[in-house]
C-alpha cells in the first residue's frame, strides 16, 4: 500500500468506525485510571484546586500555599506518573495492533506483557532523546540571546530569531524521525528505537503534514469535550465545590462532589480515548503503508 499522509491522518476515525467496541474498552481503561486517581487522591486534588483558585482570584499566595501545592503535586506525581506511563504503553500497543492486525481483537487489542514493556522502554527513551535535543538546541539559543543582550549588538537578534526557528525545526524533525519507533517495536517484537530513521528517510514533510492534521482533529475533540464538560458538570453540582473541601479527607470529598466528579471522569475518559486514537493511529498507519511500499518497491 502506498503511503498517503492524508489517508494516514484519519486512521483513528477508521478505527472508531471499524471497531467501536475496542475504543469503548480503551475509554473504560481511562475511566478506571481517572476513577482510581480521584478515589486515592481526592483530598490532594481538592487542596490543589483550592490553592489554585485562590491564586487565580488575585489572592496573595503564602509560602504555606506554595508548599501545599508542591506537596500535593509531588504526592500525586509519584504514583500517577508511573501508572500513566504503563497505561500509555498498554494503549499505544493496542492502537498499533488495531491498525496492523485488525482481525486479532482480543480484549480491545490490549495486553500486559513483553510488547507493552518494550513500548514503555522505547517511549521513555524517545522522550529523553527529544528532551535532551531540545535542551541543547534551545540552550544554545538562550546563550546567544544572553550574549546579544549583554553586548548591545542588536543586529544579532536576527541571528537569535533564525537560530530559534532552526531549533524548533530540529526538534520537530527529530520527533518525526523517531515517530515510528513504537509501531516498529510492536510489529517486530523487539526494542527498535533508531530503526525509525531508515523508514522515515525522505518522509519528514509528509509525516509533518499528517501530524498537523491529526493534531487539528484532536484539538477539535478537546474543544467539544470542553463545551460538553461545563454544563454537564455544572448540572451535577460543579467542581467549584472542591475549593470548599480543602483539607478534607478523600471520602468526604467524594461524598460532597461525587456526581460532578463522576461526570468529569466519564467525559475525560471518553474523550481521552478518542484523542489518543486520533493522535496515535496515524503513525501506525504510516508504518504499515511505508513498510508495504518498501516490500513491494
Amino acid at each position: 500500500m502506498k503511503f498517503s499522509a492524508t489517508d494516514a491522518a484519519f486512521e483513528g476515525f477508521r478505527i472508531m468506525r471499524r471497531n467501536p467496541v475496542a475504543v469503548g474498552l480503551w475509554a473504560l481503561a481511562y475511566l478506571v485510571f481517572f476513577g482510581l486517581v480521584f478515589a486515592v487522591f481526592g483530598g490532594s486534588i481538592a487542596q490543589i484546586t483550592a490553592v489554585s483558585a485562590d491564586m487565580q482570584s488575585g489572592g496573595e499566595p503564602t509560602l504555606q500555599d506554595f508548599e501545599a501545592l508542591g506537596l500535593g503535586y509531588a504526592v500525586m506525581a509519584s504514583v500517577v506518573g508511573p501508572l500513566s506511563l504503563v497505561l500509555s504503553a498498554v494503549l499505544s500497543a493496542a492502537v498499533v495492533r488495531a491498525v496492523l492486525t485488525p482481525d486479532q481483537k482480543g480484549f480491545g487489542y490490549m495486553g500486559l506483557g513483553g510488547d507493552e514493556l518494550r513500548v514503555l522502554l522505547v517511549s521513555v527513551v524517545v522522550v529523553i532523546l527529544i528532551s535532551l535535543a531540545a535542551i541543547v538546541a534551545f540552550g544554545a539559543v538562550g546563550l546567544l540571546a544572553g550574549f546579544t543582550a549583554a553586548s548591545g549588538l542588536n543586529i544579532l537578534w536576527l541571528l537569535v530569531t533564525l537560530l530559534g526557528l532552526a531549533a524548533v525545526a530540529f526538534v520537530v524533525w527529530l520527533s518525526l524521525r523517531l515517530s515510528l519507533a513504537v509501531p516498529i517495536t510492536v510489529d517486530e517484537r523487539r526494542v527498535a528505537i533508531f530503526d525509525s530513521f531508515a523508514m522515515t528517510k525522505g518522509r519528514s514533510l509528509p509525516l509533518l503534514g499528517m501530524m498537523i492534521i491529526a493534531c487539528i482533529m484532536a484539538m477539535l475533540l478537546s474543544a467539544v469535550s470542553s463545551i460538553l464538560a461545563l454544563p454537564l458538570t455544572f448540572a451535577a453540582g460543579g467542581l467549584d465545590s472542591l475549593v470548599a473541601l480543602e483539607g478534607e479527607p478523600t471520602l468526604t470529598v467524594l461524598r460532597a462532589a461525587g456526581p460532578a466528579i463522576a461526570v468529569w471522569v466519564v467525559l475525560n475518559a471518553v474523550f481521552s480515548a478518542l484523542q489518543m486514537v486520533v493522535l496515535s493511529a496515524p503513525f501506525a498507519a504510516a508504518y504499515r503503508d511505508l513498510k508495504g511500499a518498501s516490500v513491494h518497491g
